[in-house]
């Protein structure tokens, strides 16, 4: 019973998170691409989320920001992001892996916001859809947060690999559904996520982080 008010308790305010990411910076001893979500603040906070990629290659002190709706640099994205709060690091790719994420955001990126920018709407496409679009056209193994309200839309229809690389999904703008070995099972009703992550297993659900159980990995 205790369990059931524990979630049940977890669920009605912004959400429990077990073993989260460090949102300590890394070190620039090597190039590094970093994946991290934000709040959009109250009343929004704990029911929509929004991505951006920070790079930084070996040797730099800035990183450099893509996301929809803004950009440019920054000194330190794991910590503030204005007008975001409350950070989520989602993603993290060091060295020969954070070289080749960086190519390719660096050349995929601006074209991808460019036509979302153009075709934004809501539920999608919009800057989760750009967080997904991005990970899977550069194939990063990632998970967008339940919150990040998007990420999942893939026009009318669409269906292929899942944005962690482990699943497939199918969408379409009124429901669809993911099923893999790190995702799980998700279900998604109107862009709402709802699902049982098998590793690190974890409940999905629409509020909060996106999330009740251990932080995404």
């Amino acid at each position: 019973m205790r369990a059931v008010v524990l979630l049940a308790a977890c669920a009605l305010g912004s959400g429990c998170i077990i073993a989260k990411r460090s949102l300590t910076m890394p070190g620039n001893d090597e190039t590094t691409v970093a994946l991290l979500t934000g709040g959009l603040g109250r009343p929004m906070n704990d029911i929509a989320r929004h991505p951006w990629f920070a790079v930084r290659h070996k040797g730099q002190t800035e990183w450099t920001i893509f996301e929809v709706g803004g950009g440019g640099t920054e000194t330190d994205p794991f910590s503030t992001h204005p007008p975001y709060v409350d950070p989520i690091l989602h993603g993290v790719w060091r060295g020969e892996a954070g070289e080749r994420a960086a190519a390719c955001i660096e050349k995929l990126g601006p074209g991808i916001k460019q036509q979302i920018e153009r075709d934004y709407f809501f539920p999608g496409p919009n800057s989760n859809t750009f967080g997904d679009v991005v990970l899977r056209r550069c194939k990063l193994a990632a998970s967008l947060p339940a919150t990040a309200i998007g990420k999942d839309w893939r026009g009318v229809f669409g269906a292929g690999i899942s944005s962690e690389r482990t699943g497939i999904q199918v969408s379409t703008p009124i429901a669809g559904f993911k099923i893999g070995l790190r995702e799980g099972v998700e279900i998604h009703i109107l862009h709402l996520s709802f699902g049982i992550d098998l590793w690190p297993p974890a409940i999905i659900i629409p509020l909060g982080p996106g999330r009740i159980g251990f932080a995404d990995r």
